[in-house]
């Protein structure tokens, strides 16, 4: 989780729950709550989910996010307005 909001990104990843599975070789579900037959709710594997998006979000608010396709997408589209100027 760490390093993902650090932005150090695998290749092609982004900085969101489905690289963190990848990341910690698990699948995307393994971070939810499960039921016991009982009905009851046991928690997940990964019970750090709330705090990634919390943190994650916490950048987004504070201009920081390290997802480079996101610095990327918006040069681009200044480019482009640019260009259409």
């Amino acid at each position: 989780m760490d390093r993902l909001l650090r932005g150090e990104l695998p290749p092609g990843g982004r900085c969101d729950l489905k690289t963190l599975a990848a990341e910690a070789g698990v699948t995307r579900t393994g971070f939810y709550p499960k039921k016991n037959r009982d009905g009851t709710t046991r928690p997940g594997l990964y019970q750090h989910l709330e705090e990634f998006e919390r943190r994650l979000k916490a950048q987004r608010d504070a201009g920081k996010a390290h997802d480079p396709r996101t610095s990327q997408i918006e040069r681009l589209k200044a480019q482009v307005a640019e260009l259409k100027e």
